[in-house]
């Protein structure tokens, strides 16, 4: 058979094509970690495990449902860390490795397992980057379009049925999960993708197997880790938010740590200077214990780019802005300078706070968006074969699945069969259609919806699924970006009025982000499951059972956390949720622009951001993050760099001179790494957890 030109595959060592043309190769060898991604390698895998996996994967629904609920679990957390910082970070899913070995699952269950947690956590997706534009844009004071303060008109009236866009999802998640049926094929066994980092699960899964036949000592002392880092967490967490001390004279309460040195220079969990300071500039560190986890991932050199957006916002823009008198608008009055803050208008807002609220954060909408559209550009290469190939394995679809091999007599079916998705499509597109018609959505833009999901879910989803395998990245804020702009032309040029059009565009790009983010998420496990001798099929069946309740929780969630984050305290003049959301800001704020309903003229500082995303993105292919970084506080993104600079410093320092001297193995590295991940994902799990507790009391209260 002829070696085919690839720009993934790497060449297969002599040991390794001796192994395989003796068929003595097996998994977790050292020939296996030698020539993964050879395509050799996998295309013998593939048809070795489909002899042997019906023996070595049994299926438990113990171990799915397991999966599902920490996923479930994780995707209300998962939602929390992204909407207060920008960036999702799972981290259900070390929880399933670790407990599963520690119950000495086989590693395959354990794959089933994570499978399931992925599955309940990713397809909530959507509801993180764009379904909060629409509690923005019907309550939130930065969004209002006329009236008074008191009496403000917003661009959205009403907030439309949950349930459409929840029953919907669920659809469309299936959908894009059935999809990664024709992608598997392609780019983890014809083609296979490299998947930046699966390696880690190999090796997690490498101890599962070793357990499976002996101790778990590893899993045990990691299980500790996570579980301290995460009290510790919870503990700061608690100690900043929690509203538990009376206020004199007031009818809220206030956190410990804000009772006790509440004032000029530390309020609501950061160290800062005082106001009258904040002209030029200013300086705040927060106390949060999920960036410094999100930086030790990233590393130093990730956290700095995206630190030097926020440096231009807070140490450029801001003090240009002032030195320039630059104009503001404010809504019912009129253009006022940074200079003249505070005023009646905002007295609690200093001039570096205005320059940040009303310039730098609306510049950094662009930067997000330009540099999020150019990196899709920049992938183009990688788009046009990518279609040709799916094309290709799409003509395929009528042939026999039996005779293609998928079903195995006496045993059953090794993958899924690829004749379910012309069948899906059908369903899909009736169903949604049948929902929103239900809903009280008009007929003609509903069809229109439906066939836009159906077409873009799968070739979108293709480059999802080719992005995340390439950078272990995916694109699901920039494909939304693309989605949410074909929608607003079609609405509007079929005569739709401005708030439908705005709540339509908002509910379908939710669907289609969760939809699409199933195919990219998924193609990790599956990676794995290729390398353990797992069977294709129960990991489809594991996902797509973990889709129903990680939907459910996830759309439980985004309302409790939208309706939070565009409530304004007024006695504290303060959101009741103080999250960032800068994705869900940048589709309210673009929706506002490209539908005429703007309340200031923000179309040059959004176009000018573009701009500047776009030189982000060219230079540094980052363009996305550094956006990110231009739209946060000062306060996330420190301690972000001070955990990726202690990540670097550890390993420089500490962690390669003791591995060197003491001659450790490659595996030990990757333990003692392993280590930290686990405290860097309790301190996610710490703030996460006790924030949205704090979040339920809040809403309640």
């Amino acid at each position: 058979m002829p070696i085919k030109n690839s720009l993934y595959r790497r060449p297969p060592t002599p040991n390794g094509l001796k192994a395989i043309e003796t068929k003595t190769l097996e998994w977790y060898s050292p020939e296996l970690y030698a020539n993964m991604n050879s395509g050799v390698l996998e295309e013998y895998l593939e048809e070795k495990n489909r002899v042997e996996c019906f023996e070595n994967c049994p299926w438990s629904w113990k171990a799915i449902l397991f999966g599902i609920a920490v996923g479930s679990i994780f995707a209300i957390i998962t939602e929390y860390v992204g909407l207060k910082v920008g960036i999702a970070i799972p981290g259900g899913g070390y929880v399933v490795y670790l407990v599963a070995i520690l119950l000495k699952w086989r590693p395959t269950l354990n794959n089933n397992a994570q499978g399931a947690n992925v599955a309940a956590t990713s397809i909530g997706s959507g509801f993180i980057f764009t379904f909060p534009a629409m509690y923005l844009l019907y309550q939130h004071p930065e969004y209002r379009i006329g009236g008074t303060p008191d009496d403000p008109i917003f661009l959205i009236q009403e907030i439309p049925p949950i349930w459409v866009v929840m029953t919907a999802t669920i659809i469309s998640g299936m959908l894009g999960t059935l999809y990664f049926i024709i992608f598997r094929r392609l780019w983890l066994v014809d083609d296979p993708l490299p998947v930046p980092s699966f390696e880690a699960g190999i090796q997690l899964l490498e101890i599962a197997n070793e357990v499976y036949k002996g101790t778990s000592e590893a899993a045990s002392r990691q299980i500790k880790l996570i579980g301290l880092a995460t009290g510790i967490s919870a503990t700061i967490t608690f100690l900043k938010d929690f509203p538990i001390v009376p206020v004199e004279g007031a009818t809220y309460r206030e956190s410990i740590l804000d009772a006790a040195f509440g004032g000029d220079w530390y309020s609501h969990g950061a160290i800062h200077i005082p106001p009258e300071y904040q002209t030029w500039a200013t300086f705040e560190f927060g106390l949060i214990p999920i960036q410094i986890g999100l930086g030790w991932y990233m590393k130093f050199r990730v956290a700095f780019l995206m630190s030097l957006g926020t440096l231009l916002t807070w140490y450029v823009i801001g003090p240009m802005s002032y030195y320039f008198e630059t104009p503001i608008y404010i809504v019912g009055f009129d253009f006022v300078s940074v200079r003249d803050f505070p005023n009646p208008f905002a007295e609690f807002t200093t001039p570096i706070f205005a320059s940040y609220g009303n310039i730098g954060r609306v510049i950094a909408i662009g930067a997000i968006l330009g540099g999020g559209v150019t990196a899709l550009l920049k992938m183009y290469p990688v788009f046009k074969p990518a279609i040709r190939d799916v094309k290709l394995a799409m003509s395929a679809t009528g042939q026999d699945a039996a005779e293609a091999g998928d079903y195995i007599p006496g045993k059953g079916w090794y993958e899924w069969p690829l004749s379910h998705i012309p069948y899906m499509l059908v369903v899909a597109g009736i169903s949604i259609v049948v929902i929103f018609v239900v809903g009280g959505y008009p007929v003609a833009q509903t069809v229109a919806f439906a066939i836009i999901l159906v077409t873009t879910t799968f070739f979108l989803g293709a480059i999802s699924v080719k992005v995340m395998g390439e950078t272990g990245t995916q694109p699901v804020s920039g494909t939304s970006f693309i989605t949410l702009l074909m929608l607003v032309g079609v609405f509007k040029a079929m005569g739709t009025p401005d708030e439908l059009t705005a709540v339509m565009a908002i509910l379908c790009t939710t669907i289609f982000g969760s939809s699409i983010s199933m195919s990219g998420a998924i193609i990790g496990d599956y990676k794995i499951g290729l390398y353990i001798g797992n069977r294709p099929y129960h990991l489809m069946k594991s996902t797509l059972t973990g889709i129903i309740s990680g939907a459910v929780l996830a759309v439980v969630g985004a309302v409790i956390f939208s309706e939070g984050m565009s409530t304004i305290d007024p006695e504290t003049g303060r959101p009741v949720l103080d999250l960032l959301a800068p994705q869900a800001n940048a589709f309210a704020k673009f929706l506002q622009a490209i539908l005429g309903a703007a309340a200031a003229p923000v179309t040059q500082y959004i176009i000018f951001g573009v701009v500047l995303g776009i030189f982000a993105e060219m230079m540094t292919g980052m363009g996305t993050a550094f956006g990110l970084g231009m739209y946060f506080h000062l306060q996330l993104t420190l301690p972000m760099l001070v955990g990726g600079a202690a990540r670097d410093i550890w390993e420089k320092k500490f962690l390669l001179p003791r591995a060197k001297r003491e001659k450790w193995s490659e595996r030990q590295i990757t333990l003692k790494v392993l280590d930290t991940f686990m405290i860097a994902t309790g301190l996610i799990i710490g703030e996460a957890i006790m924030g949205v507790i704090v979040t339920i009391v809040l809403m309640f209260a």
